[in-house]
């Protein structure tokens, strides 16, 4: 029933806003009146009811942001305002307002053939009209002659519109009846002439009934028809699921109320025992307060959610219904099954520890595929007893049988099938793999290891909906309880809706995105009243200025804190983007662009500078390379060692590996400084080289060894901790010897390259803030700029575009750039103190942004100095920006502690 939701999620929604705006009014074209129940056939799938069509219009252009929006951002819409301005003036007429002075306007939508709907819009007029004065006013407006013809004994008219549509209507008794289809018009003639009518329908009589006169008009539903519109608009693997829509109950009747950002609708839906009404399941059940919402995560996309005073009685009506829809028989049929494969009676073992909550819950999925992102959430009223009975299941089921601690919680597996459909109804999608863990009293199933591991990181750092500021705020505007609970966050659902629309559809929803995501959420709430009602609270809240409150796209939790930055890395299966990363205990992780965790190595030693990516076998698939201070490791996509790898050092290693490709052939040298002041060359099967002829010196490699090419000549550039700057050919051999020094122990360090070496330079800064540079023939410079203190964090880059580079200083909470002249460009101060060295990033526009570390945030810059938006954001390492999902978003990682983070960027 997860798509039936979303069936009703998408036609009541659509059905509120779109087609009591967009259907109702762009069919209006010419006068008409009001409503009269009498002339409805009894096959109406909806009913909309507006008591003052003007009032209501001058509400809605001028107030409601969600007009205003869909005006400006759809074409149709646009188009149909201009329709309904159209439409306003000819009411606005003297003649017409006279006629139908304060009566109501209503419609009703019908299926038009197998692949159509259309609707009826009814009106009447004041007494003694004749049909004759009514036509012929409706002519001098509209100055246009209408063709007639008689259908049993009624005179249609047929008005010409813009375009080459035409109005089909008929005035009788006052009353008036328009569409843009004349067979639907023939249905009210036959209607009108019927001694039955919808009035004549108790069920439609006492749902109506408690509906009210309201300023924003009401919507009534029949539901026997009602579920034929979605099949109009799903593809057809799901089309099933709304074929018994029809059974849920009889007929809803809601109080429209309109605000600016906002449509509430409330009222009451009929459902008997007598029509086996889906409804009734909770007929003996009194609705529970929603306690689950903090277990639940905070990127939820849908929810479907169940209360019980009394679960063993919902599942004793659950069968009586099963077996007056002749469905009872499968239902036994699968418990049989289980207890012949597996000796388990699941109504004893399983259903009979179920509390007073259930859901299933979709979070944002990041592309069309969601299995991961797929869960069933269970509260227990005896978890001790629970966990011994679901441990036996497991135990029985499960022929490789373990139990996986994460994070002080437990993940074991249940090896069946179909589990939740069977048990629970269509509402509560299946989960292929049951794999579950206990949080609190709650039961959390999921299709993977994965899955429940990104769920309990959700759950340790606290991101719920029940902590989540939008959604408390949202809440307001809701009953604390209730029997059902459907919630759909639209902005975190649109790689969903795709899924389960016919083709026209999902395109055109994938062509919305931006508008989409600018609606926060709709809720549906029902509750069992009396005398077989069920009270009704639907609420749509669209936001224009609506974000997410950290934008983080996923989490994971590692198992101890990390301190190094997050790096990106090619996935080269699919070219997308992975994460690795290195915790304090020295594991290493391979995270994919979802947040799962593809594998994890426990290493003996923090790793030393940058992950490489090599093709060792030179065929486009990569290999990471790096070092410790003992060994250097090549490892595969899959965390697997490389042949002979890792590979022992003949000495401590005093900087990070670094794969020179001289000739781009991927004939690879892999250049590691030592702490017996040696540099090793290593070819890429881990073999020394022969015929490297690197003469030591009193200092090691502390930085970053560079190599670059010019005139044909190659430069391997290696700064020592003692300030010398050996500079050398392939070979090792020197190729030009610096007298001149820098810093001892210099660490900020970059290198500009020019077509001569005199214009090739290292810029570094000292103890006091100065800032040196040295030349490659062997000139030095210093360069003070006032008010820079000691020990201060240094860049030297061009971040304006001007091809010149700026000094970039940081130290407490300021970062300042001075350009080249040394006049200060940029003034930035942050609420803490700058933990890192700024980093600097390229953005696809081109644009150049700077990022800031600081011990509990990240912070993001433009080059003047402007902060970006929705900055700053939870982080406490250097972070990687990158495009993980090939989708022309940019992402940014970053760890905070134990988790890693990965958010959207504007």
């Amino acid at each position: 029933m997860t798509k039936k939701i979303l069936i009703g999620l998408f036609v009541l929604l659509v059905g509120v806003i779109v087609i009591l705006s967009y259907n109702f009014y762009k069919n209006v074209k010419a006068p008409i009146a009001t409503n009269t129940i009498n002339a409805i056939p009894q096959n109406a799938a909806l009913i909309i009811q507006e008591s003052n069509f003007k009032k209501f219009f001058n509400r809605l252009s001028s107030t409601s942001i969600i007009w205003e929006e869909l005006i400006h951002n759809t074409q149709n819409i646009n188009q149909l305002n201009e329709q309904i301005q159209f439409f306003d003036s000819l009411i606005s007429n003297n003649k017409i307002e006279q006629l139908i002075k304060n009566k109501p306007i209503t419609a009703s939508i019908h299926l038009a053939g197998a692949k159509n709907y259309n609707f009826i819009f009814y009106t009447s007029t004041i007494t003694n009209i004749s049909e004759d004065k009514f036509i012929q006013e409706l002519k001098t407006i509209t100055k246009s002659n209408p063709e007639t013809r008689i259908y049993e004994n009624v005179t249609i008219y047929n008005f010409p519109v813009k375009g080459k549509q035409k109005i089909s209507l008929i005035y009788q008794n006052n009353i008036i009846a328009f569409s843009y289809s004349t067979i639907l018009i023939e249905d009210v003639i036959r209607q009108l002439s019927s001694d039955n009518s919808l009035l004549d329908n108790y069920s439609f009589n006492k749902t109506i009934s408690t509906s009210g006169k309201v300023e924003d008009g009401n919507v009534f539903i029949n539901h026997k028809y009602f579920q034929k519109l979605p099949s109009l608009i799903l593809n057809k693997q799901i089309k099933d699921y709304s074929k018994t829509f029809e059974d849920y109950a009889i007929w809803s009747a809601f109080d429209v109320t309109l605000k600016n950002n906002s449509i509430a609708l409330n009222g009451f839906t009929l459902a008997t025992d007598t029509n086996n009404n889906y409804l009734n399941l909770f007929k003996h059940q009194k609705p529970q307060e929603i306690e689950i919402l903090d277990v639940i995560p905070n990127n939820t996309a849908l929810l479907c959610y169940y209360s019980f005073s009394n679960a063993k009685q919902f599942f004793i009506d659950r069968k009586t219904l099963l077996k007056a829809n002749n469905h009872f028989f499968n239902y036994q049929k699968y418990l049989d099954q289980q207890t012949e494969t597996f000796g388990i009676d699941l109504e004893e073992e399983f259903l009979s520890y179920i509390g007073n909550e259930i859901s299933s819950v979709i979070i944002e999925p990041i592309n069309e595929d969601f299995t991961d992102e797929k869960y069933i959430i269970i509260h227990l009223n005896d978890t001790e007893k629970a966990l011994g009975s679901l441990e036996n299941i497991a135990t029985k089921t499960n022929a490789d049988y373990s139990i996986t601690d994460y994070n002080d919680y437990k993940i074991n597996k249940i090896g069946i099938k179909k589990l939740f459909t069977n048990l629970f109804g269509k509402p509560f999608h299946d989960i292929n793999q049951p794999y579950f863990t206990l949080i609190g009293d709650y039961l959390v199933f999921g299709n993977s290891e994965n899955a429940i591991k990104s769920y309990i990181n959700k759950i340790v750092t606290e991101k719920t909906l029940g902590n989540d500021e939008n959604f408390i705020v949202f809440k307001d505007n809701l009953s604390s309880s209730s029997s059902i609970f459907i919630y759909n966050n639209i902005a975190r659902s649109v790689n969903l809706y795709p899924r389960f629309l016919a083709d026209d559809f999902a395109n055109s929803t994938l062509e919305k995105t931006d508008l989409l995501r600018k609606f926060e959420a709709v809720a549906i709430q029902v509750s069992a009243s009396k005398n077989d009602l069920y009270y009704n609270n639907i609420y749509l809240k669209y936001n224009p200025v609506y974000k997410q409150d950290t934008r983080t796209v996923w989490e994971t939790k590692l198992d101890t804190i990390v301190k190094a930055k997050p790096q990106i890395m090619v996935n080269h299966t699919n070219n997308t983007k992975e994460i690795i990363v290195q915790d304090l205990s020295n594991k290493i992780y391979l995270i994919s662009n979802t947040g799962k965790t593809l594998w994890s190595k426990q290493l003996s030693e923090k790793i030393i500078g940058k992950i490489h990516q090599v093709d060792v076998y030179k065929n486009n698939k990569l290999q990471y390379l790096f070092n410790t201070e003992t060994k250097i490791y090549l490892i595969d996509r899959n965390g697997n060692n490389v042949e002979k790898f890792p590979v022992k050092l003949k000495a401590k290693a005093t900087n990070g590996i670094s794969p020179l490709d001289y000739s781009n052939n991927k004939n690879y040298r892999l250049l590691i400084g030592c702490d017996n002041n040696m540099i090793y060359n290593y070819d890429i099967n881990g073999s020394l080289v022969s015929g490297w002829e690197y003469q030591p010196t009193n200092g090691y490699a502390k930085t970053n060894i560079w190599h670059f090419a010019l005139n044909n000549k190659d430069y391997i550039v290696i700064p020592l901790n003692n300030g010398e700057v050996k500079i050398v050919e392939r070979s090792g051999k020197d190729r030009i010897k610096l007298t001149n020094v820098l810093p001892k122990n210099s660490t900020n360090l970059s290198l500009t390259l020019n077509n001569d070496l005199k214009n090739c330079y290292i810029t570094t800064i000292d103890t006091l803030g100065n800032v040196i540079k040295l030349r490659l023939n062997d000139k030095l410079e210093n360069t003070s700029i006032s008010g820079i203190p000691k020990n201060t964090f240094f860049s030297y880059a061009n971040i304006n575009s001007d091809n010149k580079n700026e000094y970039i200083f940081a130290y407490e909470n300021t970062l300042q750039i001075f350009d080249s002249e040394k006049n200060k460009i940029v003034n930035i101060e942050t609420e803490d103190v700058i933990t890192e060295n700024p980093l600097f990033f390229k953005m696809p526009n081109k644009s150049k942004k700077i990022g800031i570390v600081t011990a509990n945030n990240i912070y993001l810059f433009d080059e003047t100095g402007i902060i970006q938006n929705n900055f700053p954001l939870t982080g406490s390492t250097l972070f990687s920006i990158s495009d993980l999902n090939n989708d022309n978003t940019s992402n940014l990682v970053v760890a905070d502690k134990d988790i890693l983070y990965m958010y959207n960027l504007e």
